[in-house]
């Protein structure tokens, strides 16, 4: 058994906390279609970040219709004015979900390597090794698509904000994390 090695790296994580964000939120502050990424959209009425994670519709991560586009109508209050402005034209608020609010899929991994070392005089040696990453192939899922902005506009009403047909990619993982197994195998002369 002499002159063998064996090694491995396990890793095992929770998933990454993540924001739902919404580019076309904010138009009061920073102007129609700003694309700005920093806006967030609001809880649903009766919405939490417990009911984001129940009731999930099969495709999704996340519950879309747990988040809405904060409208607000000409003449209404802007409620990040604390009632002291009003719209003079329908527009967007900043929304009312806090930063990183949900996380993304748990990770999994092992690598695992094998080295045997073959002596040919007291200070050269070959050595051949064989390197698996990712050994059981296992799927790692990346974070959802986390934008409102990728439910499609026809579905999104526009008084109230409620998404009210199709979510579209909205809460949906289109991608993966890591790399499928790979085998690598290797000689080495030491000397």
């Amino acid at each position: 058994m002499s002159n063998w090695q064996v090694a491995g790296i396990i890793t095992a994580m929770s998933g990454q906390p993540f924001d739902i964000v919404d580019s076309a939120s904010g138009s009061f502050y920073f102007g129609a279609n700003s694309g700005v990424l920093l806006s967030r959209p609001s809880w649903a009425p009766g919405a939490t970040r417990d009911t984001a994670m129940s009731n999930v519709p099969p495709g999704y991560f996340f519950n879309p219709f747990a988040f809405v586009r904060p409208v607000v109508l000409t003449g209404q209050p802007i409620p990040s004015s604390n009632g002291a402005a009003f719209a003079d034209a329908p527009g967007t608020d900043i929304g009312n979900v806090g930063r990183n609010v949900l996380r993304g899929p748990a990770q999994a991994n092992v690598d695992f390597s094998v080295i045997k070392r073959f002596p040919i005089r007291e200070s050269k040696s070959i050595e051949v090794r064989a390197e698996f990453f990712n050994l059981f192939n296992q799927v790692n899922f990346a974070n959802p698509i986390s934008n409102l902005n990728a439910v499609p506009s026809s579905s999104i009403n526009q008084n109230t904000g409620i998404i009210s047909g199709d979510a579209g990619d909205f809460g949906r993982i289109t991608a993966t994390s890591n790399n499928p197994r790979l085998v690598q195998f290797a000689v080495k002369v030491n000397f």
